[in-house]
């Protein structure tokens, strides 16, 4: 069973956004991105000075998948 998840990554800007997936990343080093989109967020908290941005990331998680696969043996 694969342990594909989502992560949602905001910011104020495309530069801002970059910085905090780049942040999480390093902080995740053993995930594997499947893919990246990023989208400009039009809603009333980015009308109201709220993030402007975000990166929706698909990664697999091992950690994950090896707890599932271990407590299914």
């Amino acid at each position: 069973m694969d342990a594909i998840k989502e992560h949602i990554i905001l910011g104020m800007d495309e530069g801002d956004v970059e910085k905090q997936k780049d942040l999480w990343l390093s902080e995740n080093p053993a995930i594997k991105v499947l893919s990246a989109r990023m989208t400009r967020e039009r809603n009333l908290l980015s009308l109201l000075g709220g993030p402007r941005f975000s990166i929706t990331l698909e990664y697999e998680d091992p950690a994950t998948f090896t707890a599932d696969v271990g407590s299914k043996v």
